[in-house]
């Protein structure tokens, strides 16, 4: 139980959801710029397998020029035991309430064939809401793949505590989880259903997007991510994606105010599609410029 309760973390630290490098080719970090003022935009992997460190040069070149790193959210330390437990509250039923009594016959027994090929029962996680199971599968395929690692902004994030960079955050846990808390609550066995469909193709796609990430090619993170979301669960890319966006829109909006350079670090899809923080931010005339650093 203490193994599962620790992956169950590392899957909520990687929701806040997807190679070559050359020198000179673009890459996921942008300059905003408006007058003379300037932060810079990075798209993080979540879960980034360790093979694909040392990160592309322009996060180097970023990171080396901001003062502070701005991350989705504050994650507490695994030691934080009491933190965790509030997470994992956060993310399971009431008294009584359980996930497999929300599914039909022919999904609950999709889901309980699928748990089976991680030596996981469908009893050891009934208590935890759907966004969180379908986090979870996701994260156990990833390790059987052997994708699965530290994400960069948790790595660029323990960096700047040894640099003694500032950090700040763009929302509070508590916010997150709640959020994370009301998707696929709306229809548990239409959302478990959809996501086992996509199980069988995780690897090809989580390969697709770090070639896209890592070339900074939004188009096609637009492609992998973005659009596959919108046509097929509308309702959680409203929440997950474009209402986000807009709420830190304001927060990146202040730090051209301040007398501080902000690396400012989402998860990619949020720079990808008509939707994005770079397009938002294009729109109120702020100008976009993607990195191409050429270090050695």
């Amino acid at each position: 139980m203490k193994q599962l309760t620790q992956l169950l973390l590392s899957t909520i630290a990687a929701s806040c959801l997807l190679t070559t490098s050359i020198c000179n080719a673009k890459s996921a970090v942008w300059q905003v710029s408006k007058g003379d003022e300037f932060i810079y935009i990075a798209g993080s992997i979540h879960v980034l397998p360790p093979k694909e460190l040392p990160l592309p040069a322009e996060f180097n070149q970023a990171y080396k020029q901001a003062d502070t790193l701005v991350i989705e959210a504050d994650m507490p330390a695994p030691s934080n035991s009491s933190a965790q437990l509030t997470m994992l509250k956060a993310l399971s039923y009431q008294t009584g309430e359980t996930l497999s009594s929300k599914l039909s016959a022919t999904v609950k027994k999709q889901l309980e064939a699928q748990l089976t090929q991680y030596d996981m029962q469908l009893s050891e996680l009934d208590s935890f809401r759907p966004f969180m199971v379908s986090l979870l599968m996701m994260s156990l395929e990833l390790q059987k793949q052997q994708l699965f690692g530290e994400g960069v902004d948790s790595y660029l994030a323990k960096r700047a505590k040894q640099d003694s960079k500032e950090l700040a955050f763009l929302e509070t846990l508590a916010f997150q989880l709640h959020l994370f808390k009301q998707l696929g609550s709306q229809d548990e066995d239409a959302f478990i259903q959809s996501q086992l469909a996509q199980v069988s193709s995780y690897q090809a796609l989580y390969s697709a997007m770090l070639d896209a990430w890592r070339n900074g090619d939004m188009h096609a993170m637009n492609e992998l991510t973005i659009m596959p979301l919108k046509q097929h669960d509308p309702l959680t890319y409203q929440i997950l994606i474009k209402q986000r966006n807009l709420n830190w829109l304001n927060h990146i909006e202040d730090y051209f105010t301040d007398q501080q350079k902000e690396l400012v670090l989402v998860g990619a899809a949020h720079l990808a599609g008509e939707d994005s923080l770079l397009a938002l931010l294009e729109s109120k005339g702020y100008v976009i410029a993607q990195l191409s650093a050429d270090e050695e």
